[in-house]
């Protein structure tokens, strides 16, 4: 299992390792090998990124590009929005840190096949989330 983890926006606190820790105990619970890329960005980054790739305006708190999948492994890129998880954390009982953490399970469960269009899936993908949160230590306000 690889898990590359890039900062190119500062300056959240925010450990790789955990990051890291983290996607592994996730993709070992579904029983899934991986190689994956996680990128934490800013705001600019992300709205270019949000434009080029989906054709949306404006930021967003998460983006996730599958490129490979099976059934015991997959590829990807999850690209995560720093700068906002430390906008969103001030309002929110948790930190910066523990958004952040959010955003990354987020678009891991995006690349397990997890999808929020619909009313019904977004609430089955919240509970994974808080689930995964949860056992993580992390408590976070939804």
């Amino acid at each position: 299992m690889r898990v590359e983890v890039a900062i190119r926006h500062g300056p959240i606190e925010c450990d790789p390792e955990a990051i890291r820790a983290l996607v592994r105990t996730v993709l070992k619970g579904e029983g899934k090998d991986a190689e994956l890329s996680i990128a934490l960005v800013g705001d600019e980054e992300m709205v270019g990124l949000n434009r080029r790739y989906l054709g949306r305006e404006g930021v967003t708190d998460v983006l996730a590009f599958p490129y490979e999948s099976d059934e015991r492994s997959l590829s990807g890129e999850i690209i995560v929005n720093a700068e906002l998880a430390e906008r969103e954390a001030a309002g929110r009982s948790h930190g910066p840190d523990d958004e952040l953490m959010l955003y990354v399970v987020h678009g891991l469960l995006h690349l397990l096949g997890y999808d929020d269009r619909e009313a019904e899936a977004a609430v089955r993908m919240r509970e994974r989330e808080r689930a995964i949160l949860e056992a993580a230590g992390r408590a976070v306000d939804f």
